[in-house]
């Protein structure tokens, strides 16, 4: 694919355009022309995410924009009391939940405000759905990541990354910021600032993630950004997830768990003693999109084995977190299909339970016990 592209603009003839032609001895013209021309061999190339990326001023809108005209998602209005309502008609609640997901923006009571009270990270992401949702093709983004902060755009990168990936469609990342091509592991980059095409796929930076238990001291960080309450049992053991982004260690996750009470499954009764159930997970908003509250759980439910000869259960309708349950059964067993539930004995004074909505159970299945069940 050959990149050649002219921009020609007429010099005005005010009174303050020849007053700065006169200042600065630029030379009087009738017209000014900017050109911008490279190669981008992308035609035979089997892709998902590619970039273009460079300097403001060096090209690389007016080339996105020139290569395809039709994909360039344009700025999309808000205008609903809802960001779930501002999406295209056709498509389910289920679909437009799972986009939002995708790309990190995994909060129900974000969903449910308007476009404009939400934070300047989170429209990043609301915008970035509508814009994936709207075809099911190539979709190519300007200004990627330019409106947000650093962190927030490299947890982003990584969501929408993989969401185009797994979905099966293409995205080109139109950016200034040349951090972010590694977290998106772009497939191919074209760079303004050179006119260069490169197809050596950047590998993401490791993400290292620590988990450490903590104390009820912690939830007044995370409280405001749960989706079913801000409550918090006295009876909870917490843990805590720490991630180091570019060596800087950031508390990202809050994790708690009570002891099980017995309840039917459709193996028949689960024991009382020996098994812990999720109560309140949380990932902040700025790191969601990099796998840490399923990571979070995981790390957590291996431990409580290993430690404390204790299993670990989950009553969740997350769709995000039951889809990454099924695409690894050898981890995770299904103990209850989708049900409506009743309310539990042991729930939180004050707060929502899952009772009344439709749930779905899941057992952890420790590093140990898959390996005796391969033998």
């Amino acid at each position: 694919m050959r990149v050649a592209v002219e921009v020609k603009s007429k010099v005005s003839k005010s009174f303050r355009a020849a007053k700065v032609l006169g200042m600065f001895d630029v030379p009087d013209q009738v017209e000014q022309m900017l050109s911008f021309a490279g190669e981008l061999p992308i035609e035979d190339l089997e892709w998902s995410v590619g970039a273009v990326v460079g300097g403001s001023g060096t090209g690389k809108s007016t080339v996105a924009r020139a290569l395809w005209p039709d994909e360039y998602v344009k700025p999309s209005t808000w205008k609903a009391a809802s960001i779930l309502d501002d999406f295209p008609k056709a498509l389910s609640p289920q679909q437009i939940v799972e986009a939002l997901t995708a790309v990190g923006l995994a909060s129900p009571p974000a969903w449910l405000r308007p476009y404009k009270v939400l934070s300047t990270g989170q429209q990043f992401r609301a915008d970035l759905a509508r814009a994936l949702v709207a075809t099911d093709g190539l979709v190519v983004y300007d200004e990627f990541t330019s409106v947000v902060d650093r962190t927030v755009a490299k947890a982003a990168s990584v969501a929408v990354a993989k969401y185009a990936r797994r979905s099966g469609r293409q995205l080109v990342a139109v950016t200034c910021h040349k951090d972010v091509l590694a977290w998106l592991e772009a497939d191919w980059v074209f760079d303004t600032d050179r006119f260069a095409f490169s197809k050596e796929r950047l590998r993401r930076p490791r993400v290292r993630l620590q988990i450490r238990e903590g104390s009820r001291d912690a939830w007044p960080v995370f409280r405001g950004h749960h989706y079913l309450s801000d409550q918090l049992s006295r009876n909870c053991r917490v843990f805590l997830a720490y991630v180091t982004l570019d060596d800087v260690e950031r508390l990202a996750g809050f994790f708690a768990i009570l002891p099980l009470v017995a309840s039917k499954t459709s193996h028949g009764r689960m024991p009382r003693r020996g098994w812990w159930r999720g109560h309140r997970e949380v990932v902040l908003p700025d790191y969601q999109g990099l796998g840490i509250g399923s990571r979070m759980m995981e790390v957590t439910a291996e431990q409580l084995w290993r430690r404390e000869g204790k299993r670990y259960s989950v009553v969740l309708s997350a769709p995000g977190l039951v889809h990454h349950f099924q695409r690894h059964p050898e981890m995770w067993r299904c103990i209850r299909r989708p049900s409506m539930v009743g309310p539990r004995s042991d729930q939180t004074q004050g707060g929502r339970t899952s009772a009344g909505r439709l749930t779905t159970s899941w057992a952890y299945i420790p590093q140990e016990l898959r390996e005796h069940a391969r033998d």
